[in-house]
Order: structure tokens, then sequence, then C-alpha cells
């Protein structure tokens, strides 16, 4: 077997629809290659711009090798261009590398380079990863981050280039760069920077629970899917000017509403199939305090499970329908017929979702500005709180608007909604077709554009009548299956945190007093007096602490919440880990700044693991009596330390947190700025 066959192979199993591409190139016609005495000495003349990709491509790829040495440790690279290969096979051959995401411009330069060198094994084990820089997009960038631990180096983020041919790279680079920025932002942002979101995610979900199982099942409704069209209504500026149409389509087409605009359709007389509802936070409840009793009957409320007691107390006759935002506590139940979506970052991402999973064949978005009005509006008329509930102030992105021709002011967070749409089309876009009929606002990517009247003839039959959405609720044996799994699972969960922060706690302990000891022989200029040895066992231990956060369980039971301060931390952490030590003095240098930074992590991990546990036996306290019968608080052990040092150490901690808290704060705004720097 050829090198080209074997890289072929390789592909195919990996990404076939590149393999097809490069597989339907017969020979290149762009590119001339020549090849020199030594078998790396690979130049290639683009005959089309009349410039060889290399000035001496033996010296040149040398010199890329040497100015990419304090990289050698760094596990993540990103690389523009194959060029002829061979800096990209040295790269591969690297010990830490774990993964190199190659962009590249031109298909005829992957045949040339797959009929030079072998790459199969690198692509069969997803060590290298290929995108043309024209396909290259927000969701491929995003779901290549998000799902490796690419995230933690996102400070030491480069797009290589590998020959000096790729630095005279125009739009295509520019957009490469761009999309990748924007994607670490993303991942960034999306893991957050405070454990407090998803303490009140999980008190809520928990609460919750009990009504839940009471509650109809997400999965029946989805054997029933609707093969027609569905409205998705959002609170954007221009949403009041549709509405007319809205309300005579309201019969003939699937309508489902956010949370936001369920009051501004009771003023309309347009009462929609489904609202959906994603937010944790109490205030939610005022978009269904006011509506009358009537106007809820046979609405089907489409809930997470982590809503505000006052959400739930505030739909008082409509469906209420419970169902989990896919983390890992909320599967870690097994409540696997309530089902899972809400993915995104807002109701309209749910929204969205949801037609998505309902198998619609169209999906029709208004209201979805997305960006502040031409008036500097940011919602609808009759909002609940009010039309210029956002502010432009401090808000400088602009996108695309709706329709092209020009840029509109949007915020970071809307941004990001946007992204999340522009995801789900891109992956639906084969059986779905997604209409932006929003008439203002931001452009939304793949969505096709036409005014509401248009989309509405296109789309929407006129003689089709809807019938009422039929509700599945769990038999008697099953609710007393579902129950017996909630309380045996957080049994369990309680349990395993005190466990593991009681391990942790006297890690943090035995770090703490090391790294007092260490401050003292430097202040007293006696550094040649430490004990590298227990530098050593302690580095174990905190490398030991750390594979929880690799186990698969521990991830799904605790890492919603360890997440947010862990991975900014890890972020911070990095330049440390990837620094090269050849001098026995530098590694131990690097190992006393190693352990020392580890005191705070291991105080924010304990710390997380008890305001989780703790979060959860003040949940459990709403539960029904006959749930409570049955659950165990475990108690912390008696430790073997002095508990009043203990508590000093603590103390001192607690101290440096809000010093922390800034420095990640600081950390994560720092790494938004220089990418978005990058991008531009």
């Amino acid at each position: 077997m050829t090198i080209y066959e074997k890289n072929i192979e390789a592909m195919v199993l990996e990404q076939p629809n590149l393999a097809v591409k490069i597989f339907e190139i017969s020979e290149n016609k762009r590119y001339e290659v020549f090849q020199g005495e030594d078998p790396v000495a690979i130049n290639i003349l683009d005959l089309e711009k009349n410039i060889l990709l290399y000035d001496n491509p033996v010296n040149d790829v040398l010199a890329l090798a040497e100015m990419g040495k304090n990289k050698e440790n760094l596990p993540f690279r990103y690389l523009y261009g194959i060029g002829n290969g061979v800096y990209l096979k040295m790269l591969l051959s690297l010990p830490e590398l774990k993964r190199v995401l190659l962009i590249e411009e031109e298909l005829e330069l992957l045949y040339i380079a797959f009929n030079l060198i072998d790459f199969s094994e690198e692509i069969k084990t997803r060590k290298l990863s290929i995108v043309m820089a024209n396909e290259l997009n927000y969701s491929i960038a995003y779901a290549y981050l998000n799902h490796t631990d690419s995230k933690l180096f996102a400070r030491l983020f480069e797009l290589e280039f590998s020959s000096n041919y790729y630095t005279v790279a125009g739009e295509l680079y520019q957009k490469s760069l761009k999309t990748m920025t924007e994607a670490f932002t993303h991942v960034i942002v999306g893991h957050g920077n405070s454990p407090i979101d998803s303490l009140e995610g999980i008190e809520n979900h928990f609460i919750n629970l009990p009504d839940m199982i009471k509650g109809p099942k997400f999965s029946k409704i989805l054997k029933s899917a609707h093969k027609q069209t569905a409205v998705i209504v959002s609170t954007g500026p221009s949403l009041t000017k549709q509405l007319p149409l809205l309300k005579k389509i309201k019969d003939h087409a699937l309508i489902i509403s956010v949370d936001a605009s369920f009051p501004i359709l009771e003023k309309n007389g347009i009462k929609p199939d489904y609202v959906t509802v994603l937010e944790r936070v109490p205030e939610t409840g005022k978009f269904f305090e006011n509506n009358s009793l009537e106007f809820q009957k046979d609405v089907n409320f489409l809930c997470v499970s982590i809503i505000h007691e006052d959400v739930k107390n505030a739909i008082r006759e409509g469906n209420l329908i419970l169902q989990m935002r896919p983390h890992g506590y909320t599967k870690y139940f097994g409540l696997d017929e309530y089902g899972y979506i809400g993915g995104g970052m807002s109701a309209a991402n749910l929204a969205h979702e949801l037609a998505v999973v309902l198998e619609v064949d169209n999906v029709i978005f208004i209201g979805q500005d997305l960006a502040f009005g031409e008036d500097d509006s940011s919602h609808a008329q009759d909002h609940t709180f009010t039309v210029n509930e956002e502010t432009t102030e401090g808000h400088d992105i602009f996108v695309e608007k709706y329709g092209g021709g020009g840029q509109i002011r949007t915020t970071f967070y809307w941004k990001l909604f946007k992204d999340g749409i522009e995801d789900l089309i891109h992956k639906t876009e084969h059986v779905i077709n997604n209409i932006n009929a929003t008439e203002g606002g931001a452009r939304i990517t793949g969505a096709i554009e036409l005014s509401f009247e248009d989309a509405i003839n296109k789309y929407v039959d006129m003689n089709f009548q809807k019938h009422p959405v039929e509700l599945v609720y769990a038999n008697e044996e099953e609710q007393k299956k579902y129950k017996k799994q909630i309380i045996d699972k957080t049994n369990y969960m309680l349990k395993m945190a005190v466990d593991i922060q009681e391990e942790v706690e006297d890690l943090f302990l035995e770090v703490q007093e090391v790294s007092e000891e260490l401050v003292k022989l430097s202040e007293s200029d006696k550094l040649e007096e430490i004990d590298f040895d227990t530098l050593d066992d302690i580095n174990s231990k905190i490398d030991k602490v750390k594979e929880y956060t690799d186990n698969v369980e521990f991830n799904q039971l605790f890492m919603d919440v360890l997440q947010s301060q862990i991975v900014n931390l890890e972020i911070e952490f990095a330049p440390n880990f990837i620094t090269s030590t050849k001098t026995d003095i530098e590694k131990k240098t690097k190992l006393i700044d190693w352990v020392m930074k580890h005191r705070y992590w291991l105080f924010l991990f304990a710390g997380g693991l008890d305001a989780q546990r703790v979060t959860i036996a003040k949940s459990i306290s709403h539960w029904p009596q006959d749930y409570l019968d049955e659950i165990i608080i475990p108690k912390k052990k008696e430790h073997d330390y002095d508990e009043e040092k203990y508590q000093r150490l603590v103390k001192k901690s607690k101290i440096e947190e809000a010093r922390i808290k800034a420095e990640m704060q600081n950390n994560l705004d720092s790494i938004t700025s220089q990418l978005s720097d990058m991008s531009k």
C-alpha cells in the first residue's frame, strides 16, 4: 500500500467527506513539486502566483522548529497550511503533543503532502484533524475546542504558519483566526467564572425532582412529532410589526414562544402551543404571574428542571413539563423518559432545540433580532419589563445586519445566543429549513432570509389544523421506581462528596503547611534546607486528587460546580505546566511553584464540594416527608489535625479568595481581550 493510500484509508475512517474531496484529485495542476537530494528537501511552486513555498525547504523548516522550541511541551497546536508536510510531521512527533488542528486553503496541497508523507497513524488516533479554511465555521471550531482540554491552554493559543508562503494569507486566514478566537471565548465563558449559577441550578433541580416524575414525560411528546412548520416567537424590537400576521396563522402552525413573549401574545390573542423556560432565577415567574387562567389553559410550558419555585407557582393552569438540561448531574439520576434538551444559553435556543427534536419540517424565526433596534430599543412593545431593558451603553460589538448591507450593534451575550442558533442550523440544515423572518436585527448565518409574509406563503399550510399535544404521565409503579432512584442516588452523591472533600482538605493542610515553611526558609535565606522528597510526595498526592477531574462519575456529579473555578485556575497554571526544565534548579523551582499554586486549587476544590453538599441538603428539605425518611445525611469524620489551626488556615484562605476570584476574572478578561485583539 502506498503512502497516499494509507493516508486516504485513514481519512475515510475519520473524515470521510474530506477524504472524498482529496481522492477526487488525480494530479497536481496548480503546484509543481521539486525533490532535492535530502528526503525532506521538498519545495513546491505555486504556478498561479509564481511563488515557491520555501526559500530553502530544509533551513526554513528547521527555523520554524527553532522558533517553536518554547512550545514543545504545549499539548495542543494549531497550524495554518500544510506546506510540504515536513513541519507538520515534526510537530506530530513531539512526545507532549496531544492534537494538532490543521487549517488548509488548498485541497491540492493536501493531495501533494499525502503522497509524500505518512500521516495515517496520526489521523487514525485523531492526533491530527484537518479542516478546509473555507469550511471552518463556529460550530466546527467550538465542537473541537469544547471536547478536549485545549480550552485550558487558551492563553497560549497561536495559529502558526508552516511556511512563509502562508504569511501573505488574506481573507481566509483572518476568517479562520476570528472563528477560532470566538470559539475559544465562548468555550471559556461557557464554563463561567463563578459556581453560584451552577449551585442555583442544582438547588432548583433537586427541589423539582419529585414534581418532575409526577409530570408529563417529555420523551412521549416526541413520539408524536409535528411534521409541520414551527414559528419561534422571541421578544426582539421587530416582533411588534409581525404580530398581525402571526395571529392569522395561529391555528395552522406550531407556535413556540419564549417565556418573555408569552404576555405579549396574550395581549394580542395568540395562544402558543409551547412556551420555553430556561432561566433559574425567580424573576422569570413575572412573565406568568398576571396571565389569565384561561389563557394559560392547554399551553405546554416546557421548563428545564432548574427553574425556580416561583416560576412553577406562576404556571397555575398550563401543562408544566419539566425536563432536564443535559448536565452530568441531571443525567446521573437516569430519568431519561423526562428528556434532556436545553444545551443553549437562552429560551430561544431551547425553543429552537424543541422544534428540532419535534422533527418539524420548517422553523421560522420572528422577533429574533439579537441586536438593538434602529431606535436603540432592546425588546418589543408590551415587554413585561421595558422595551429598553438593555441599553446600548458599553456594548460596542457589531455584527452583520439582517439582509446584509452594514453592521448593527449587539451585546456579548446576544452574540453567544446567535452563535448557538447558527450552530444548530449548521447541524440540521440538511433536514430542516431554517427561515429568519425577523426582518430586522442581526443576520443569522445559515438561515434563509424571507419576509414573514413570504415565509408564510411558502411554508405554512393554511388547510392544516393543529391538534392538542397528547401528554403521558408515569403510572404508580413507575413513580415508585423513579422515587427510589432519586433517593438512592442522592444518598450516594452526598456520601461521595463528603469522602472526597475530607481527602482534599487533608492535602490542603499539608500543602498549606509546606508553603508556609517554604516562605520561612526563603525569608531566612535557607532554601538549601528545602525537603524536596516531601514536595515530590505532595506533588504525587496532588496528581492523585486531580485524577478525579478525569473520572467519568466524578465529572458527572460534581464538575458542573467545580469547573467554573477549576478551569480558570488551570488556564492560569498552563504556562507553568508547559515550561521546559533542563537543569536541576529549574526542575526544583518548577516543583515549588506548582505545589504552592495548588494551595488555592485545593481550597477551591474542597470548597466547591462542600458548597454542593450543603446545597443538596438544603434542597431536599423541600421534599415530601416520605422521601426524607429514607435520606441519609453523612457527617464528616473527626480529623487528626488541630481543628483550631485548620479553621485559621481556612479563614486565611477565604481572605485570599476575593483576590483569587479577582485574579480569575482578570485572567478571563485578559484571555478574551487577547483573543479578540488577535481576531481583528
